[in-house]
């Protein structure tokens, strides 16, 4: 199985990562290297954009779980949108669901990555 990767800079150090294909054991070396990338950055958030996204395995997740991890330790943002239907049914069934921040869309997901952004910036100014 193959997986296309592009990575989109966007404003305040926002990424947003549009995957295409399966995230197995023979891709998630890929995608851990271009995330690698970006993890250099002063990142502020990266959102994962789903839609292609058909099949994902556990060492798939575990990518997942690891980018929430790594920046959350950099008090950064990590987003799922538009999961399709099996890979939310399987990351319901691996607990993953409550750990995550999903939104249906771009727009919900940006609205919430501003807010969060702000409220940072907001921190820091006191």
């Amino acid at each position: 199985m193959t997986l296309d990767i592009k990575i989109i800079k966007r404003k305040n150090y926002v990424y947003l990562v549009q995957l295409q294909g399966s995230i197995d054991t023979e891709t998630y070396t890929h995608l851990e290297n271009e995330l690698a990338e970006i993890m250099g950055e002063p990142t502020k958030a990266i959102i994962f954009d789903m839609t292609g996204v058909k099949y994902i395995s556990s060492i798939g997740i575990k990518v997942i779980i690891e980018t929430k991890k790594n920046l959350e330790h950099r008090y950064a943002t990590f987003t799922l949108v538009n999961l399709q239907p099996q890979i939310k049914k399987v990351l319901d069934m691996m607990k993953i669901l409550p750990m995550v921040d999903i939104f249906d869309d771009m727009p919900e997901a940006d609205k919430y990555i501003d807010q969060v952004i702000k409220e940072e910036i907001e921190k820091q100014a006191i």
